[in-house]
């Protein structure tokens, strides 16, 4: 099959909420198409739905690092440092995430660089980090905030919507 067969099929299993069946297909694809950004990008998507976090981690990364421009860049460090943060690898995301800044930051990035922060104890990363996010959105960092200290869980499936801004 060609990619973009893949491609429309893989959307319409995630957008439908049947990750089992994107997942599978995304290991097909995988199988096919091996040096494919969006391959491994979809595969570490459903991955993360199906909550196989290394494998997602993985292939996050392996798309990051197959990426030709810096959106997809950011949307794949997004989705590999989700799985960080599901397996408690915060030095892991942490480092994903200080690569991004040469490139650019958005206020996802600073959402999970002040969570990172946060776990793995560095004060004044989390609040240079909170900083910026007031610089981006003041309102949705102060929401973010107050979410956080009352120990909400972290909206995945929000930070998914809001990074999903691949071209295919």
């Amino acid at each position: 099959m060609k990619p973009e067969a893949y491609q429309k099929q893989l959307i319409l299993y995630l957008n439908n909420k049947c990750h089992g069946q994107a997942y599978d297909l995304a290991k097909q694809y995988i199988n096919e198409h091996p040096d494919d950004m969006v391959a491994h990008f979809l595969l570490g998507k459903s991955a993360l739905w199906v909550e196989k976090y290394e494998e997602a981690a993985m292939e996050a990364r392996k798309a990051f690092n197959l990426a030709r421009n810096e959106a997809d860049m950011v949307m794949c460090a997004i989705h590999a440092c989700i799985a960080y943060y599901r397996l408690q690898e915060y030095v892991k995301g942490f480092e994903l995430l200080k690569t991004l800044e040469r490139i650019r930051t958005c206020e996802e990035t600073e959402q999970l660089a002040f969570l990172f922060s946060l776990a793995i104890g560095n004060d004044e990363e989390a609040r240079r980090h909170f900083d910026s996010m007031m610089n981006i959105d003041s309102d949705a960092a102060m929401g973010f905030l107050q979410e956080v200290a009352e120990g909400a869980q972290i909206d995945y499936e929000k930070l998914f919507r809001r990074t999903d801004r691949i071209t295919y």
